[in-house]
């Protein structure tokens, strides 16, 4: 293995160790949850997943469990004035 490769190696896993230098503004994914799959995304600070309780009150369970996953990585919502 070259020299450069090495270098890049050892800063892939100082970053990896620094997740406030990742900011996450939009991603999908698949979601398989117990009884379905879903497709779940996340798109200018806000959630949007397709499972029926999420159509209802804009909250899930996939949802909640990607924002502690990710948590500091995503872009944060502004507060409410």
């Amino acid at each position: 293995m070259d020299s450069s490769i090495i270098g890049k190696i050892q800063k892939a896993k100082q970053y990896a160790e620094q997740k406030d230098r990742v900011n996450i503004t939009s991603f999908a994914a698949t979601f398989k949850g117990n009884h379905d799959e879903y497709d779940v995304r996340f798109e200018n600070g806000a959630w949007l997943c397709e499972c029926h309780f999420f159509a209802t009150r804009e909250i899930c369970s996939h949802t909640m469990a990607l924002q502690r996953i990710l948590d500091e990585m995503l872009t944060k919502q502004p507060e409410p004035a």
